[in-house]
């Protein structure tokens, strides 16, 4: 799963439309944008820098100017969407989910220059980004955000929750660990059932140790996947925006990789 990087002609398919719209207007395009996917998957996939991209894939500069064009959009962000309704489909599920949860990981900075970054995370010495997460009952991602490490999980699952609702019409309840529990008040305002889980309590005598939650091991489970996209190994990027799309883009990567792997 971890090795996909080109897309194949049903692959391409799927998303056509997205990256390539029947009737688009302005210059031609000086290369296919099937292409150009190609290469942002490649790019993600093994973290190389802009100015290594191989030559197959045509010059850099296009393909960063149209990176830039597809990130503003949030076009990257309506394909993870779409994938994961029809793996949903394929499952024998409703398109929508009914239910979400939600989870965050801080991630270490790795730029020189100008950044979003600052400190936050455990004890407040991680200085890098804090990526956040909604992904459905089927561990499928349906939705990102990257903000600076610093502010709490809450805030930060607050302003993704208020963004992708609207998109996601069913969600009746959201699930999280007690690191959310002052999702409280949003949750009764936008008529969601909080769903609050916590590890069983450690027995008189015995000693600490991990135990995963269901069904929230789920959101671990497409983090480590994620992480596995070099791109995502630290955050390279120099703007919150540009860190986001970048997760968008190996979800899109993962999301491709599950329906290649899934019976249908």
């Amino acid at each position: 799963m971890g090795a996909f990087v080109e897309l194949s002609d049903p692959e391409w398919a799927m998303v056509e439309d997205l990256f390539d719209p029947p009737g688009r207007r302005g210059a031609p395009a000086r290369l296919p944008r099937r292409q150009m996917v190609d290469a942002m998957l490649f790019l993600a996939r093994t973290g190389i820098q802009w100015r290594y991209l191989p030559s197959r894939y045509g010059p850099w500069e296009a393909v960063w100017q149209q990176w830039r064009r597809w990130r503003d959009s949030g076009v990257w962000a309506r394909a993870m969407a779409r994938l994961a309704r029809r793996i949903r489909v394929n499952r024998g599920r409703d398109a929508e989910p009914s239910m979400v949860m939600i989870d965050a990981q801080t991630v270490r900075g790795g730029r020189a220059g100008p950044t979003f970054h600052n400190a936050g995370g455990r004890g407040g010495r991680t200085i890098g980004t804090k990526r956040s997460v909604l992904i459905e009952i089927l561990g499928l991602p349906l939705a990102v955000e990257a903000d600076p490490a610093k502010p709490h999980d809450v805030r930060s699952g607050q302003a993704l929750l208020t963004r992708r609702l609207p998109e996601l019409p069913r969600v009746q309840a959201v699930v999280a660990d007690r690191g959310y529990v002052g999702l409280g008040k949003f949750a009764t305002k936008h008529n969601l059932r909080l769903d609050i889980k916590q590890a069983p309590p450690v027995p008189p005598g015995q000693k600490k140790k991990f135990v995963p939650i269901a069904p929230l091991y789920k959101v671990e489970h497409i983090f480590a996947r994620l992480g596995r996209w070099r791109r995502l190994s630290r955050c390279y990027e120099g703007t919150a925006a540009s860190a986001r799309c970048w997760v968008e883009v190996a979800s899109v990567g993962y999301l491709f990789a599950r329906l290649r792997t899934e019976p249908t």
